[in-house]
Formats: C-alpha cells, structure tokens, sequence
C-alpha cells in the first residue's frame, strides 16, 4: 500500500467527510477536504493529491463540473476519482464512468470495500 499517499475527500456534508477521515485515518493516508467543487479544484491544482473521493451532489459545482475540469487537464487528468455518491441510479453511475471517474461507490460506504478500491488505485 502507498503509505503517505494524499487522499482529498470532497463532500458537502460534515458528517459524510468525518465518515470517510475515521475510515482511512489509521491506513497512514495524509487527508485533505473540501467542501465544495471550487475548494476542490483549488485544492487540487495546490496540493496536487494521489487520489480523489468525489460527492456528486454538492452547492456551488458539483461533482461531474469538477470531473469534466480534470480529466480536461492535462496535469490532472491522471489522478485516480473515485465518486462517492447517494446517487445510485445507473445513469449517474455512467455518466460518472463515461466522464473518466475510476470507480464509484454508493453511500453509506462499506469500509472495507473503500479500503480495497484504495489499494488498487494507489498501489
């Protein structure tokens, strides 16, 4: 497992990004949040993370807006998403696919699945 790789988890709602920070704090992952697509995407061009946890449903952009921004980057285009979403109608879930999201997990998030997508991103 990539140990001190830098994880941003991007969600709206406090208790979805406490969730996800319990889950993944004691794997050694270095943690960063954002509340909204904007504060993601400025978090992502500063702190340049190794993979992203991605809500859909969020104020100001929401999740697909910032997954059409980078994968339309070059210099972040490579970075793995997986989108974190209560949506979990098909159609949300190819959209998310169709516009370069590595995985995609429904909420609430089975811990040890979490883990495992994870590892496979990060190596």
């Amino acid at each position: 497992m990539s140990q001190n790789a830098k994880v941003l988890i991007v969600d709206d709602e406090p208790f979805n990004v406490d969730v996800l920070q319990q889950e993944l704090e004691d794997l050694g992952y270095e943690l960063i949040t954002a509340s909204d697509g904007k504060e993601a995407l400025d978090k992502i061009k500063s702190q340049q993370p190794d993979l992203i946890l991605l809500d859909l449903m969020m104020p100001v952009m929401d999740g697909f807006a910032v997954l059409s921004e980078i994968k339309a980057d070059d210099y972040l285009r490579d970075i793995p998403v997986i989108i974190v979403s209560a949506a979990n109608d098909s159609k949300s879930i190819v959209k998310g696919i169709k516009q370069g999201a590595d995985d995609y997990m429904t909420k609430p998030i089975d811990a040890e699945s979490l883990k495992l997508k994870l590892k496979d991103h990060l190596g």
